[in-house]
């Protein structure tokens, strides 16, 4: 008997080292995805800001934040969420709540948009132009507020394309074809020199041909996989206490979200004009690109960690947790070295001498950013584990933190200020929520593992900072900077990231095997 459980017990640790090492594979796509989806989306974005004026820029800048706000009231939490009820409810075979799920998540979609949508174009003048003077801003949100139920429309299909099929569907529909159709947009307002509002209403056709392109695969896939015939529609289940009290504190999240993406930008709108809109968002596109490739990692470790939890495997869920923060950290290092430590170089190449002053708001913005990227999914993780409370506790205080500190700080130092209180924040909450998961997951504040990744991470962040003030270096030279210090980080995270255990086919690679570790005798 003793034998046949370790057996059994090697067999469980063969598997959770499998899962977490699908994972990262399945990510490393979206991963590169993502990558590619950031180089259209950043191309879209310096068109924009260099064809537009000021004004302009910040009256469109103004409305997509907006939209933006909206589309994640408008889902209530359900959409990011989503694949983690489908992955369990497949995994129980519970079809008739996983169906009901798919249809609370759709539903609440509707009726809040309705509600919202209709009560914003009824009352435009009390609701947008009370709060910012600017005409042609008011114009723009009441077109681009019709984004907001197809984008959440958007996640909701991106969740179910994570646990139905694999991640290539994803990898061209969210990651290829929706930034490529933005950019012929963008190309097309600058060849016919059509006015901004063009430019809106091509957002909004944008993603009415991604979410139709969703709707053709979806019904495919189900009938690939079977699931059409255990569709009967008289038995479905709609579980909306389980996804309303899983949801509640994501909501509440993504109101500590708001707070920093758009609570920041009413509040320059309020103290300010659209033109410190401007300086502000010129740059918030960039400061978020450190989050690129948590967005890619977060698709399939939610409902990774679900399965997970749910076997009761939490030695499994920890290890995946801190090999999925190790990767996020190492290879989000090289967008924070250009957009934190190297700042007035990126914002002059990238948005030229009107937005100089806006380096400081990208260097604060990236600070935050990152280290809410570096400390891993510690807000899901506490979710999946049952801390739905501290959850809440730790997002409202970090909204009223946020809004505090911009209300402070933006009189005086305008776009400045208002990046330096989004870094205070972001920073305060993910050490609250990393301090809160040590129990659950049986774990160090960090990991003994990633001590040393996130050791040379921080060595080589000051290092490029110092390199930035001394020698105030010109392209080639910071771009020969950030791949040296990226390729330390990498080679001083070898212990956490696991390369050659993950992705075996490096080994074969003359030199790359012997630089990154012998595999894991597991």
């Amino acid at each position: 008997m003793p034998d046949r459980d370790r057996q059994g017990d090697q067999v469980l640790g063969e598997q959770e080292v499998s899962d977490s090492r699908g994972h990262v594979r399945g990510s490393a796509l979206l991963v590169l995805g993502r990558v590619i989806a950031l180089l259209l989306g950043i191309v879209t974005q310096v068109l924009i800001v260099r064809t537009l004026t000021k004004v302009e820029f910040g009256a469109f800048a103004y409305a997509l934040a907006i939209a933006a706000a909206a589309r994640i009231l408008l889902s209530l939490g359900q959409g990011r969420l989503l694949s983690r009820f489908m992955a369990t409810y497949e995994e129980q075979r519970d079809y008739a709540r996983m169906f009901g799920a798919m249809v609370l998540a759709v539903g609440t979609i509707f009726v809040t948009s309705v509600l919202s949508i209709g009560a914003l174009f009824l009352f435009s003048d009390q609701l947008i132009g009370s709060v910012v003077d600017s005409d042609e801003a008011v114009r723009l949100v009441l077109i681009l507020i019709l984004l907001s139920p197809l984008e959440a429309l958007d996640q909701v299909f991106v969740s179910l394309f994570a646990v139905f099929t694999k991640p290539r569907t994803i990898f061209f529909r969210k990651h290829l074809l929706g930034p490529g159709l933005r950019l012929v947009v963008v190309l097309c307002l600058i060849l016919v020199g059509a006015s901004v509002e063009f430019l809106a209403i091509g957002y909004v056709l944008a993603a009415v041909v991604g979410v139709a392109l969703y709707v053709s695969l979806l019904v495919k896939v189900l009938r690939e996989r079977g699931l059409l015939q255990e569709l009967r529609p008289r038995q479905i289940i709609v579980p909306f206490r389980s996804v309303f009290e899983f949801s509640f504190p994501l909501i509440t999240g993504e109101l500590a979200l708001l707070s920093m993406t758009v609570g920041g930008v009413v509040i320059l709108g309020w103290y300010h004009s659209v033109v410190e809109v401007a300086n502000f968002r010129a740059v918030f596109s960039a400061a978020r690109l450190n989050t690129a490739i948590t967005a890619s990692f977060a698709t399939l470790f939610l409902p990774a960690i679900a399965r997970l939890h749910a076997r009761g495997d939490i030695d499994g869920l920890r290890r995946t947790y801190w090999h999925t923060a190790a990767f996020v950290a190492v290879f989000s290092f090289p967008i924070f070295a250009l957009t934190g430590p190297l700042a007035p170089l990126t914002t002059d190449v990238l948005f030229g001498e009107r937005y100089a002053g806006s380096a400081p708001v990208l260097a604060w913005l990236a600070v935050g950013y990152y280290v809410n990227v570096m400390l891993g999914f510690n807000a899901y993780a506490l979710q999946v584990c049952g801390r739905l409370r501290y959850v809440v506790g730790v997002n409202c205080v970090t909204a009223l933190l946020n809004i505090a500190l911009c209300l402070l700080l933006a009189p005086p130092f305008a776009a400045v200020g208002v990046a330096a209180a989004s870094c205070a924040a972001l920073v305060g909450q993910n050490v609250l929520n990393q301090w809160g998961m040590r129990r659950d997951l049986h774990s160090r504040f960090i990991d003994e593992k990633c001590r040393r990744a996130y050791a040379t991470i921080t060595v080589c962040a000051v290092a490029l900072w110092v390199f930035q003030v001394v020698v105030d270096p010109g392209l080639l030279l910071a771009a020969a900077a950030v791949v040296v210090t990226s390729a330390v980080v990498v080679l001083g995270s070898r212990q956490a990231l696991q390369l050659v255990d993950t992705f075996p086919e490096l080994a074969r690679i003359p030199l790359v095997g012997t630089l990154l570790g012998k595999r894991d005798a597991r």
